[in-house]
């Protein structure tokens, strides 16, 4: 595995911004046009509940290589001095595993796989009701 010199929680924060990017893009691009609407459709796929389902959904599929799978440890395992609103600590801890994910594609220029995970991302998104 490269050397990650980034913490786990600047790699989320990183990664949720660059999730909120392309989820918002993608509502757009699908036609919808409507400020509620979108914050609506925007808040299932990045709120903790979403994003934890997500990961489940891409754990199942095996989606992750080894290194991954290390960065998503470390993201669930990540000292972080908030809380979710409306989510229980589980829940959010896995919704930063996958920022901190999407972060350290991001930093450590693995853009091919951020494409691909991203892609994914918004497929299971859609799926949210």
């Amino acid at each position: 595995m490269e050397i990650v010199t980034q913490n786990a929680t600047n790699l989320a924060w990183m990664g949720d911004a660059l999730m909120t990017l392309a989820v918002r893009s993608h509502l757009l691009e699908q036609g919808y046009t409507k400020a509620n609407v979108l914050q609506k459709k925007s808040a299932k796929i990045n709120s903790a509940k979403g994003q934890s389902y997500i990961l489940e959904q891409l754990e199942k599929e095996n989606f992750f290589n080894e290194d991954e799978t290390e960065i998503l440890r470390r993201g669930r395992n990540a000292t972080v001095h908030s809380k979710a609103k409306n989510a229980d600590g589980r829940t959010y801890m896995r919704s930063t595993a996958l920022e901190a994910l999407i972060g350290y594609l991001y930093l450590y220029h693995h853009e091919e796989r951020l494409e691909h995970l991203l892609h994914r991302i918004l497929e299971l998104g859609d799926t949210l009701q």
